[in-house]
């Protein structure tokens, strides 16, 4: 698409290897081919088919500057407008492997027209070439969802494309007239490169549409889908299409989301605090916690999501041996954020462990961390996006999974004791009779991958939270040790903020299961459970 007139007449340079569109239609021509040429310009395309791959070529173009330039190409070169031309008159007798039409189709009033000619010029087994913009282009819906509609001197929307196509708007057209896609390539344009880049980076739609519209347009595989690069052929000789659109669209679309919203809700990025709470941890999985951790503090850092992150590490013991082996493991890790080892206060339960980290914190934000939870790479930067967007949002929990690869539901409505009874300790033929039950207590219908407002009860193993709503409850009750603080926590910061499960923050947790730890983890959880009951209120079914 980037054609520039020069004295009206269309210039642009053919790189062979190029990743352009005409490049592209250029690579599918076989040597010695029989061509012809659409809308054949100053004859850039012609000069290189001829020269380069030996190809017999035709031509029709509309401007005569163009047609004088582009001659010594063309076997035969019409000087015409495609709209009135009647091909099969003008090249009687002939038939091609190749008819090019590149970026030509945006150009007609009635592009039908052109294409209902071109059936009786195919060889056997010919093709036929041709790119089109997208109209679906996530700048240009943007734009329109703005109440803006801009033509400007080129790109999608030039001063003299008559004519808009979608994927499938532009697959009607072709079968419409006895041709069908064979194969389907793009070209991809990120939105800084675009003719969109000031709505993008300097303000307008970017900045007055929700946040959730923008993530809607660049979800979508074909969002930064600038161009369609099609060969077709008779529908009788067409078999499957073969669709190319590269994978790395939808992510390079994220990461643009991810950047543009870091600048749009982060003036100054913010700072985070990790704190993790130990008692005789597996030391190799909290290297790897710990590895996973930095990956997921550099990429928010990256994307201005994160400036400055402190970890802060609490050791319950049991005995003072730990300490040393945990500050060789931290000063291995080398994370990037400042690193704190709180050791020497003995075993004081998890809960009254996070609030030490809480209160010799300082991030604006509190990550509350497992040492079993492993971050995906963009966790922290998904969570910090959604709280960047949503200041009404005060703990973000996440989408889990097990090492084995089961999902884990870690939202839950308010417990009954036979919830917990048949979760915690009935054989695993009860649970399946009282399947629907679990599901249910688990809030399957609703935490799955989508976003899910005000779930009553998260997970201690992960709590994104701001530190403002943490500061408003007191943090953590220590009163319960181990167990049912994150209930308790939970229900407290409803009260003063909204929590949320955001599918796209993801972890493998490799914890849990009380009754699988022995006798005195299931004391521990009776004993919790019936604090958190008494003050709470008992549900018994």
């Amino acid at each position: 698409m980037a054609i520039v007139p020069t004295d009206h007449v269309y210039h642009r340079a053919l790189n062979p290897d190029g990743q352009d569109s005409l490049a592209r239609l250029a690579r599918q021509i076989r040597p010695g081919s029989r061509v012809l040429d659409l809308g054949a310009g100053p004859g850039v395309l012609g000069r290189y088919l001829t020269e380069a791959l030996g190809c017999v070529v035709d031509g029709v173009e509309y401007n005569p500057e163009a047609v004088a330039e582009a001659a010594p190409w063309y076997r035969q070169l019409e000087c015409a407008d495609l709209e009135s031309i009647a091909l099969i008159e003008r090249f009687a007798g002939q038939r091609y492997d190749f008819i090019l039409c590149a970026d030509i189709l945006e150009h007609l009033r009635q592009p039908g027209a052109l294409l209902a000619q071109l059936p009786d010029l195919l060889a056997p087994n010919g093709r036929v070439l041709l790119s089109v913009p997208n109209a679906a282009y996530a700048g240009l819906i943007a734009e329109l969802l703005a109440g803006d509609f801009r033509y400007r001197p080129e790109g999608l929307l030039d001063d003299t494309h008559l004519r808009f196509f979608t994927h499938d708007s532009l697959r009607r057209l072709l079968e419409k007239h006895g041709l069908r896609a064979v194969a389907l390539e793009t070209t991809i344009v990120e939105l800084d490169q675009s003719e969109f880049v000031d709505q993008w980076i300097d303000g307008g739609w970017a900045e007055t549409l929700p946040v959730e519209v923008i993530r809607a347009l660049l979800d979508r595989p074909e969002a930064l889908v600038y161009q369609f690069i099609v060969t077709a052929a008779l529908v009788d000789d067409a078999g499957e299409t073969k669709v190319s659109v590269p994978s790395e669209a939808a992510a390079v679309a994220q990461a643009a989301l991810t950047a543009r919203l870091a600048a749009r809700r982060f003036p100054v990025a913010p700072s985070l605090t990790v704190a993790i709470v130990t008692h005789a941890p597996d030391l190799p999985v909290l290297t790897t916690v710990l590895e996973k951790l930095g990956r997921a503090l550099r990429h928010a850092s990256e994307r201005k999501l994160l400036d400055r992150a402190q970890l802060i590490l609490v050791d319950n013991g049991p005995g003072a041996d730990w300490r040393e082996s945990l500050r060789r493991l931290l000063d291995a890790a080398d994370l990037p954020a400042t690193v704190a080892l709180l050791s020497g206060q003995g075993n004081v339960g998890y809960g009254a462990g996070h609030n030490l980290a809480f209160h010799q914190g300082t991030g604006e934000f509190h990550l509350i961390l497992n040492p079993d939870v492993l971050l995906e790479e963009d966790a922290l930067s998904e969570g910090l996006m959604f709280l960047a967007a949503h200041p009404e949002v005060g703990l973000v929990a996440p989408a889990a999974w097990d090492g084995d690869g089961r999902r884990q539901y870690l939202c839950k409505r308010y417990p009954t004791v036979l919830d917990l009874a048949l979760r915690g300790f009935a054989p695993a033929g009860l649970r399946r009779r009282f399947q629907n039950r679990l599901d249910r207590y688990e809030l399957r219908d609703q935490a799955g991958d989508a976003v899910l407002w005000d779930p009553p009860i998260a997970s201690g193993c992960f709590m994104l939270c701001r530190r403002a709503a943490l500061e408003q409850v007191g943090g953590f009750r220590p009163e319960y040790f181990l167990y049912f603080e994150d209930f308790d926590l939970s229900l407290r910061l409803a009260t003063v903020t909204r929590l949320i499960h955001v599918p796209t923050v993801r972890i493998v947790h490799l914890g849990g299961h009380a009754a699988r730890k022995g006798i005195r983890h299931i004391g521990l959880f009776l004993r919790a459970a019936v604090k958190f009951f008494n003050r709470h209120g008992w549900r018994g079914w």
